[in-house]
């Protein structure tokens, strides 16, 4: 199941000293987060990476990151996707959230917030999601009024992951009303002492112990110094941070589906029926090959847009789509195909499978549903293919005219 001839020495250097990590960490509070009354964030593992310099993979140095790649990151998160699915959602944060700041934001911004959440003295969060403005994020509701030298911001936000446990929360919200929607918002951080409140801890089917909560702003100032970009460049960082975590939500989705078909292919070599071993026969042997092959294609896809972020040549809105829709859905697939080959131990939690899929199902939700990823990946074909020159034997099909 390698594709490391894929990557680089020192990306699978990298990947490998990251399982080493992990193999020598206490996991057993995996089973913690997984009750259904558990809501806190996970601060003690987010500090084990931050002391081990794994918070911010591929930020600057100078910013406490690790120097890396974008590749390095995604390799990162299906390791920890592999443990436990929110995992890499309470590391991944640190990444595209303090690398949108360290993009749009300035040295005193830096040093006063990238900085010590990268060595995780600091936990952040996001304030995206709105209770009625979802996907349609450009039409949010919450505001923010100019008062002398501070921001002050009015609004709801909603499943923030670590709203609970978060010391700071890079918000969005509207300065400007007159304005095409997407062109009158703009980026803050917003400290919970400044007067966030944590208005109601949710209760999910999975993906718990993440700290899932609905924030309230109510004339929550903040000084100007923490706005991040210019007035109105909001939607432009927003878009530049969901790039990144998109991907890494695939990355960390694919890591689960990795372990569960890990978990099939074992125990379909170890189980008996009709006096066979059950791998014998074709109904579970043709699932692991379809498990096997759907699976790397999600990571090269995600492996791909990993790459084009790097080159920063321009944005790959239509690749992390792609990787995000395709591989997600991939995941959910193959959990659902090993609990299957494992039967009825499979439905409970004797093995972690039923876990893996409570996990990942909020995959294809969050960070912009599978459907809008469909819609920018069909915008972005189009734009793509409508502008290639025609293969030379174009002119040899009658109805290629009518193409033109």
């Amino acid at each position: 199941m390698s594709i490391d001839v894929m990557f680089s020495q020192e990306e699978i250097s990298f990947r490998n000293g990251f399982r080493a990590f992990l193999e020598g960490l206490d996991l057993s509070f995996i089973l913690r987060m997984d009750k259904e009354d558990e809501k806190e964030f996970p601060k003690d593992f987010v500090r084990a990476l931050g002391q081990n310099n794994y918070l911010g993979i591929p930020l600057p140095k100078n910013v406490g990151g690790r120097g890396l790649n974008t590749v390095c990151a995604i390799l990162a998160e299906e390791e920890l996707g592999a443990l436990a699915f929110p995992l890499g959602c309470a590391m991944g944060m640190s990444t595209y959230l303090c690398r949108a700041i360290y993009k749009y934001g300035n040295p005193e911004l830096w040093k006063k917030y990238v900085v010590p959440t990268m060595k995780a003295d600091l936990i952040c969060a996001e304030g995206i999601t709105e209770p009625l403005k979802g996907s349609d994020i450009a039409r949010l509701q919450t505001v923010a009024r100019r008062e002398g030298n501070h921001y002050v911001i009015t609004g709801e936000k909603r499943f923030q992951k670590g709203g609970i446990g978060a010391d700071w929360f890079l918000t969005f919200a509207r300065t400007n009303p007159d304005v095409p929607p997407h062109k009158g918002i703009t980026a803050f951080i917003a400290e919970r002492n400044h007067g966030v409140q944590v208005v109601e801890q949710f209760n999910l089917l999975g993906w718990r112990g993440m700290g899932a909560s609905h924030l309230l702003f109510r004339e929550v100032a903040v000084p100007e110094e923490n706005r991040v970009g210019e007035e109105g460049q909001g939607f432009e960082i927003l878009m530049y941070l969901l790039q990144t975590e998109r991907l890494m939500e695939a990355a960390t989705a694919l890591g689960s589906a990795r372990e569960c078909l890990k978990i099939a292919v074992r125990y379909s070599d170890a189980r008996e029926q009709f006096e066979q071993k059950i791998r014998e026969f074709q109904g579970i042997n043709f699932k692991v090959a379809d498990m096997a092959a759907t699976l790397d294609a999600g990571r090269l896809l995600c492996l791909r847009a990993a790459k084009l972020i790097d080159q920063r040549e321009k944005r790959p809105n239509r690749e992390v789509a792609m990787a995000k829709f395709y591989s997600t859905e991939a995941a959910w697939n193959i959990i659902d195909q090993a609990l299957q080959i494992l039967g009825g131990i499979g439905y409970t939690d004797y093995y972690p499978i039923e876990r893996f899929l409570r996990d990942v199902r909020v995959a294809k939700i969050y960070t912009g549903t599978n459907e809008i990823m469909r819609e920018l990946t069909q915008r972005g074909t189009y734009d793509e293919l409508l502008k290639e020159k025609p293969s030379p034997a174009w002119n040899l099909w009658k109805g290629s005219k009518n193409l033109i």
